[in-house]
This record gives structure tokens, sequence and C-alpha cells, in this order.
């Protein structure tokens, strides 16, 4: 079966295996954004329609997921801004009646969300991921590229308003660009935004592959951090590019520890280490200990770098 609208299963940094919905056509979106992978906006617009044929794009699923594959999340994502497409709502309504057995998550830029109409279509959808890259006007006229007629001030007001009144979960993105929206000033100003949003996480994401501009640069882990300390006081952080983190959920307990959870964290509170040298350290192959850093990632005890040598485990530094 050759697909057009459906991708993946894909392993993805921030939804497990997620399978991918794409809504538009390549690259239609409302933000010409200097980060995005894929590629530039070619059709720069904020005009909601039926961009490809809904009901192929439901017959295309049905075909794909009759077999009932394994899956964390359903996502509406792919080459634009999936909300543009005005018949969104169908084809979420159609996944919660067919197959209520998979959750739904929406990537989105978030300048739809004052719509009463697009909230209606959305209100099945399980997870809302929307993204906020800019503290102010000329951040958000240098990263996110608008199409005329997008205000800054009107999109803040109504992404705060979704957030309050949603029943949903919701995951603020928060792409960082080094010399752009990271001063101490920038970072300040998204405190006094995002606080009163009242989401269940920020996710601080950064480049990690080629955006549409050639003088974007990742932001480095000391960099991150700064976001990370300014943030986590009011609302969990994760970071999802290359460093990573995420803060300690609710509940846990560090005296809850396995004894294998134990001398990892004893190793890796003294020296970052690699897969290798946990291996060597520990006197047991990686699959045995790989589950125990999954879980120790997730709840907040480890912290996950890429560097030349390797990927590398360590615990959070204190704050």
């Amino acid at each position: 079966m050759i697909r057009k609208y459906v991708f993946g299963p894909v392993a993805s940094r921030r939804l497990g295996v997620s399978l991918g919905v794409d809504l538009v056509r390549p690259k239609t979106c409302s933000l010409d954004c200097i980060y995005c992978e894929a590629k530039a906006t070619t059709e720069l617009t904020l005009e909601r329609r039926e961009y490809v044929p809904v009901d192929e794009v439901i017959a295309e699923l049905d075909a794909v997921l009759r077999p009932h594959p394994e899956l964390d999340y359903i996502t509406f994502s792919g080459s634009g801004e999936p909300t543009l497409n005005s018949g969104i709502g169908r084809v979420a309504e159609f996944l919660k009646r067919a197959y209520p057995q998979y959750k739904l998550c929406l990537l989105t830029n978030g300048f739809c969300l004052g719509d009463p109409s697009l909230r209606r279509e959305i209100a099945g959808i399980d997870r809302i991921v929307p993204s906020l890259d800019a503290s102010n006007s000329e951040e958000f006229r240098i990263i996110n590229r608008p199409a005329p007629g997008l205000e800054f001030d009107r999109f803040i007001y109504d992404l705060t308003d979704f957030c309050r009144c949603s029943k949903q979960e919701i995951f603020l993105e928060l792409f960082i660009v080094p010399g752009v929206n990271d001063s101490d000033e920038s970072i300040s100003r998204f405190v006094e935004i995002i606080r009163p949003m009242q989401v269940d996480l920020v996710q601080l994401n950064t480049l990690d592959r080629p955006g549409v501009v050639d003088w974007i640069r990742p932001s480095e882990p000391s960099n991150t951090r700064r976001f990370i300390a300014a943030l986590e006081p009011f609302v969990a952080v994760e970071a999802v590019g290359p460093f990573r983190y995420r803060s300690k959920s609710a509940g846990q307990n560090p005296s809850l520890f396995t004894e294998m959870e134990k001398r990892i964290m004893d190793l890796v509170s003294r020296r970052p280490a690699t897969i290798d040298d946990l291996e060597v350290a520990l006197g047991c192959r990686a699959v045995e200990f790989h589950p125990i850093l999954d879980r120790l990632f997730k709840a907040g005890f480890l912290e996950i770098e890429k560097r030349e040598r390797g990927t590398f485990y360590s615990a959070p530094a204190q704050r």
C-alpha cells in the first residue's frame, strides 16, 4: 500500500512510538520558522480549508490501523500546520470512534487555538503540544517569520486562554535559539508568559538537525540549564534536544532505588558515563540495565548528553 498521508510508526524523542498523520501539502504553514526540519514554508497562509482530502486520510488510517499495531500515539504533524486543515475534527472523531485504544496528539504552532470552532474540533485529542519560541514581537519576527496578519500579543492571549480552559494534557514546546531568545531578559519574559498558562510540562528543544537558515546553532547544556532553573520552580520541565533532562516525577523517592539503580546512580554521580563505561563498571551487558536507565531518566534522576565519544549519562546538577 502506497501511503500519502500516514507515515511511520517512528521512534519519537517526545512521544515514543508514534504514527504520523499529515493533513497539509508540503510545506503549508502560517509560520516560516528558521529551525523547521520540514524546510522553508512554500505556502505561507492563515486560511483554514481541506488541503488534502479528509476521506482519503481516513481510509488510509483505517487500512494502517486495522491490524492494531503497537503505538504510543497517533500524531497530527508532518509537512506543515495540521490545524489549517478544516477537516481535522473529522479525522480525530473517526479515530476516537473506530480505534479508541490509541491516544491522539497534536503538534501545532498554536496560532489557530483562539478559534472556537477549532477548539471544538480538537476537543477529543488527548495531548496538545503548542509551540512558544519567542518572548516578544522582535524574537517572533526573527524566529517564526509569521504570515501577514499574525500578531504576537494576540497569540499569547489566545494561547494562555486555551491552556487555562482546556481539560487536555498540554505540553508547551519552547525552542531555544542561542543569541536570539536566550538572554536573561528573554528568559524572564518567558517565565512571565508561561506561569499563568498552567501547562502540564514545558519541553525545551533546540537544533538537532539542519534547519532553514545556516546560522542557527544548538543550545549548549549549560545554556539550557538556565531555562530549567527559571521555569522548574513552577512547572515540570523536559529537555528533548541533544541534551536531555526531565523534572523528577511527583511521588518518586530516591530511597526506593533497587540495588542496580543505586549502583548506576553512584557511578554517574561521580562522573558521566557511557553505556560501554557502565558495562565495564557493572560487569553486565547493556541489555540488562537499559530498561533501568530509561526508568531513571523518565523519573528525572538521570540526564543524557550526546558527545563526540558517545551518549553520556549523568546525575542532574544540584540547583
